[in-house]
């Protein structure tokens, strides 16, 4: 056993700690409960930002790398942590995200919180060891503990409808953990090792045959987990059924989980080179611009307010999976980038959805009539976070859109250029469906703005920390757009990896 960089053991274990203390909170009261639920979130993000500041030239320079291993390196079934510039970018972001998701969690959840908050902290820890394993073992078992404890989260309200979404996406979930498994079985019996590192080395001694019938299971399992059509429908009922902070734990941050899986499997595990020779890269190329283009067309169709954003997250993902598939510097830059994009911006959509649906009677969008006037900083930030999605200027989300833009032109995949540029204009015209809705109200109805602010002073001194977290997305929106160069190096870095997957691998069986 090696103790070395035992931060990336504390990553999985604390908030499973977190979990299991926050289990046995029923007698505490709810302050207690909250400063509870904020500390684990706040000791992840702390651990986490403090290994990037403390490593930054390291990150910097592209030679970051940090392992811890528990058993014999000789054993098939050696528990391996392993982390690179490529899992410490999206082990960041997904920290950065779910710590001010839980902060919105503390007011938005009113029962049965000990057991909500035990649910998440395990999500969390199995989030974390998805991106930090380095053998295929221990990935399958950290990406079906992800879908048996989103599951309970998804029917939390416990109604028909939530239980219905919630038994559709376990058994989708389960589907696509068989899928993997199938994969990993096939692995073993070839070439008797499950560390991807290992695989790496050896994937071209498998026979032809071999290769494609792993490689296809592969993708069947993560193009379910991800929502690519014509396996989609499970995303938007699940997605949507749930209470906003897990509508946007599962489109805002566990499909770049997935996304990220996607990358370790098919760059640093299975060179991209395979898919080519196998013709199997083009045709999910185009099968994501094609889910990436029905997303949108179902958003414009969709009369649920989160179904509505549910089906936009299938395009977004439709389109970044599509992008990555074009395997250039370009395109991973553009990908990445919007990775991080709707991340921030998917997260404050169902925040601040969320927030407004409180006070209707249903998510159909004729029952939203009015709420634009009733909360009207909360449906500005909103709105301003819709245009982010878009891909209006200055904000972070056009400044992503442009870059997957420009990667589909150079590729000379117009097709792909078209989609982006579609999606765009489908996006305008959905969301300006009940933006209009919103505003349709008399306003004598409601409190003018100048009653609802009263002061800056008094808006400052706001103590509404729902409000506050979706201030802070929109904020982070505004900001990146305008100083998208912050992401330069971690993103830059992480692509460096995914071109130079040899020396993950070298440094992976060096460890």
């Amino acid at each position: 056993m090696s103790w070395m960089n035992i931060e990336l053991i504390l990553l999985i274990t604390l908030p499973a700690l977190t979990a299991v203390l926050m289990y046995f909170s029923r007698d505490f009261n709810q302050r207690a409960r909250n400063f509870l639920a904020v500390s684990g979130a706040g000791a992840e993000l702390y651990l986490i930002v403090s290994l990037f500041i403390y490593n930054f030239e390291q990150v910097k320079n592209s030679n970051f790398f940090l392992q811890y291993t528990i058993g014999y390196q000789d054993t098939p079934f050696v528990i391996n942590f392993a982390m690179d510039n490529l899992s410490l970018l999206f082990s960041l972001i997904v920290t950065g995200a779910v710590f001010l998701i839980v902060i919105f969690s503390t007011q938005y959840i009113k029962d049965k919180e000990n057991r909500y908050f035990g649910l998440f902290f395990l999500v969390l820890a199995s989030i974390q060891g998805s991106i930090l394993t380095a053998d295929l073992f221990t990935l399958y078992l950290f990406i079906e503990a992800i879908t048996i404890f989103t599951t309970p989260l998804i029917s939390f309200k416990k109604t028909e409808e939530t239980t219905r979404a919630a038994m559709q996406y376990l058994f989708y979930g389960i589907t696509g953990g068989v899928f993997f498994f199938i994969s990993i079985i096939l692995i073993y019996f070839n070439l008797g090792t499950l560390k991807m590192a290992a695989v790496a080395e050896s994937f071209a001694l498998i026979s032809t045959p071999m290769q494609l019938t792993i490689i296809i299971f592969f993708l069947l399992a993560l193009l379910i987990k991800l929502g690519i059509f014509p396996i989609h429908f499970w995303l938007p009922r699940a997605h949507s059924a749930c209470p906003a902070p897990i509508s946007a734990l599962l489109s805002g941050v566990l499909l770049k989980v997935y996304l990220y899986i996607f990358m370790r499997l098919f760059w640093t595990m299975i060179a991209f080179d395979f898919l080519v020779e196998l013709h199997l890269s083009a045709f999910v190329l185009d099968l994501a611009l094609v889910s990436s283009l029905i997303g949108h067309v179902f958003a414009l169709q969709a009369d649920n307010l989160k179904k509505m954003l549910a089906y936009s997250s299938i395009g977004h993902i439709g389109m970044i999976l599509a992008v990555l598939m074009l395997n250039t510097e370009a395109a991973f830059y553009g990908g990445m980038l919007h990775i991080i994009a709707h991340l921030m911006m998917k997260s404050g959509l169902f925040l601040s959805s969320g927030y407004l649906l409180q006070t209707t009677l249903s998510h159909h969008i004729d029952d939203l009539k009015g709420i634009g006037h009733k909360n009207r900083l909360v449906f500005i930030a909103f709105i301003t976070v819709c245009l982010g999605t878009i891909g209006m200027p200055p904000l972070i989300g056009f400044v992503s859109k442009w870059y997957v833009l420009l990667a589909f032109l150079k590729a000379r995949h117009f097709f792909g250029a078209f989609v982006v540029a579609a999606g765009s204009i489908i996006a305008l015209i959905y969301y300006l469906r009940y933006i209009s809705q919103a505003y349709e109200t008399v306003k004598s109805e409601s409190p003018s703005l100048k009653e609802e602010l009263i002061s800056l002073k008094a808006f400052f001194k706001s103590t509404n920390t729902m409000k506050s977290v979706i201030y802070t997305f929109t904020l982070l929106i505004i900001f990146f757009g305008l100083g998208y160069q912050l992401f330069e190096i971690p993103v830059n870095t992480a692509i460096f990896e995914l071109l130079n997957p040899q020396k993950y691998i070298e440094l992976v069986l060096g460890g």
